[in-house]
């Protein structure tokens, strides 16, 4: 046989394969992905935890709610989503717990603004946690030390403010017993070291990066929160709730650390069907070991802190789920 005859033949052969591909094809009825209804989810930005987190739930919905496609938003994160969202331009959304609460009394940063009162809690996710701390040659060891101390309360223009600020209120120091400072978590490394600042508060997951540049260069203490001032924080502050900073997080620090914390919150609002929101709800909390292998953060979407600092209302596809599962009434 000729090398023309058989070039020949392996273009049939591969042109052969095509067509049976193709009459694969063509051999299933309708595809799914026309028959799919598509949802869509609001997140952060594209480097950040919420987009990844969302593109893990939209993983789940592919493979355990497969009449459903979720499309994945980057976006500017709480406050734009909230918005998306109780203007029904998407159907789901991941914001901070306050943001969510604010929006729908009409306080805060939504003052003087219509109340959201259609927006819906799903479930809560990934927390960030208050990491507050001093020097260890400064005696600061506790945040009632803090008074007439200058302290760095958060990053220029982030909202975690209000957290420092809750905490320190929770040991009855309110803003004129203590001199705020706004600074990124680098500049608040260098505050300390330097001894422009007494006391920085980083809001993050754990552990941080400038947390251990500062507890592996320098020895430090970490402030904690009591479990005493748990009351004040829920009945002041019912979007925040305790965390646990495990020992050894960071260099130097032997035993757990209660502090507080934000977890993230997944809402929707009052028109998303009831039915679309239980299958929603179970997908995520019934595969946390999937989510968790796509981000790190997934291994806190579970059902044990489901629950945690939601102070808006369930959606009645959330709350069927949850009540199944005994995590509300």
């Amino acid at each position: 046989m000729s090398k023309t005859e058989v070039k020949g033949l392996m273009r049939k052969g591969w042109l052969s394969l095509a067509v049976f591909g193709l009459g694969l094809l063509a051999a299933v009825p309708v595809s799914r992905a026309a028959d799919q209804k598509v949802l869509s989810i609001a997140t952060g930005g594209s480097g950040g935890t919420y987009f990844a987190i969302g593109a893990g739930i939209a993983t789940l919905v592919s493979k355990y709610m497969p009449d459903y496609k979720l499309v994945v938003q980057s976006t500017a994160a709480s406050i734009e989503n909230i918005h998306l969202v109780a203007n029904k331009k998407v159907d789901f959304a991941i914001v901070m717990p306050d943001s969510a609460y604010f929006a729908t009394t009409g306080g805060r940063e939504f003052s003087g603004k219509a109340k959201y009162e259609n927006l819906r809690a799903v479930t809560a996710g990934h927390a960030s946690l208050l990491q507050a701390a001093s020097l260890q040659s400064s005696g600061i060891k506790s945040f009632t030390d803090l008074k007439g101390k200058k302290v760095a309360l958060s990053a220029p223009g982030s909202p975690s403010k209000f957290l420092t600020m809750a905490a320190l209120e929770a040991y009855g120091l309110k803003s004129g017993d203590y001199q705020g400072a706004f600074l990124t978590y680098a500049e608040m490394v260098e505050g300390l070291k330097d001894g422009n600042i007494d006391a920085s508060a980083v809001f993050a997951g754990i552990p941080t990066s400038s947390m251990l540049d500062l507890a592996t260069t320098t020895k430090i203490n970490l402030l904690p929160m009591e479990e005493s001032t748990s009351n004040f924080i829920k009945k002041n502050y019912p979007y925040y709730s305790m965390a646990v900073i495990p020992a050894k997080t960071y260099p130097g620090q032997d035993e757990p650390m209660t502090t507080l914390a934000a977890p993230s919150v997944l809402i929707t609002h009052n028109d998303v069907p009831e039915e679309v929101v239980y299958q929603f709800i179970k997908a995520i909390l019934e595969h946390t070991d999937e989510l968790a292998a796509i981000h790190a953060a997934g291994a806190e979407w579970h059902l044990k802190t489901a629950t945690d600092g939601i102070a808006i209302p369930f959606h009645q596809g959330a709350r069927k789920y949850l009540q199944e599962k005994n995590k509300v009434n």
